[in-house]
């Protein structure tokens, strides 16, 4: 499902596979399965994608969903402040 989503994100935000993404502390100590990953390692979206893959990396699937999640975040808070300005603009408006 992490990959399928992270796909999914990158078409929709036409963010490249190739966009690097830098290690957290949280992904490379993150238990279970791993693909190996170092804290500060840099990798792509792609390299992520395999290692969330190929070894089933907990670590890599981590750090995929602090990128994308953090995004997804931003996208919802951004969405939701336009939102409130419309209302406020409709109440104005019914004045």
């Amino acid at each position: 499902m992490t990959a399928y989503l992270v796909l999914y994100l990158c078409e929709k935000w036409d963010i490249d596979d190739k966009t690097l993404i830098k290690v957290s502390d949280d992904a490379a100590g993150i238990i279970g399965t791993s693909a190996e990953l170092s804290a500060g390692d840099t990798l792509t979206i792609r390299q992520l994608l395999y290692g969330l893959m190929l070894p089933s990396g907990n670590d890599a699937a981590h750090c995929l969903a602090e990128y994308f999640g953090g995004k997804l975040k931003k996208e919802a808070e951004e969405r939701h402040e336009k939102e409130q300005k419309e209302l406020e603009e409709q109440m104005k408006e019914e004045q």
